[in-house]
């Protein structure tokens, strides 16, 4: 999880969400060649003693891999981006681009954390406004998403601990309301 700040006349908070994934596509590419080779070789060198019947379950099983391997590589280029800005919260989810995007009212927005009727299912994190609710994290650890509604609170809310900007206290010392 990363997060910066952003911005430069309004402040903007910026949360990005991705899945730990530290393998790269071109190396899963060749680690799956290296274990294909290795594989044919060997169901082919008993397909010429006689056991033929290896070959299916040996392409069965590579296919199951590649499967596995390009599902995993998907999964990893997901993404989750909440901005906080001074007036709204918007949340973009998708893969390697924004898919579905959501923009809520900074007031009126809160967040929800919370814990599962049984103590092996995960917390679920929410971000709530005007009756929609946008989970978010799914696939962080307990303690990423605790932390994540810690950082959370602190930006989004009527009650949220942001202090004054400084913009209101500019308009304070204007005379504006």
């Amino acid at each position: 999880m990363e997060t910066g700040i952003s911005g430069t006349d309004d402040e903007a908070r910026v949360f990005v969400l991705q899945p730990n994934c530290g393998v790269y596509w071109r190396t899963t590419v060749w680690v799956f060649v290296g274990i294909a080779v290795v594989s044919l070789s060997i169901a082919i060198m008993f397909a010429i003693a006689g056991f033929w019947p290896i070959l299916p379950f040996a392409g069965l099983e590579l296919t199951a891999l590649g499967v596995a391997l390009y599902v995993s590589a998907v999964r990893g280029n997901y993404r989750e981006e909440i901005r906080v800005d001074s007036s709204a919260v918007e949340i973009t989810k998708g893969q390697k681009e924004p898919e579905k995007t959501w923009k809520f009212d900074l007031a009126w927005s809160e967040v929800s954390l919370e814990a599962s009727f049984h103590r092996w299912y995960p917390s679920r994190l929410e971000i709530r406004s005007q009756g929609k609710a946008v989970e978010l994290g799914a696939f962080l650890t307990e303690e990423e998403r605790l932390s994540l509604a810690d950082e959370l609170q602190r930006c989004i809310g009527p009650m949220a601990a942001r202090g004054v900007s400084s913009h209101a206290t500019e308009a304070a010392g204007d005379g504006r309301p």
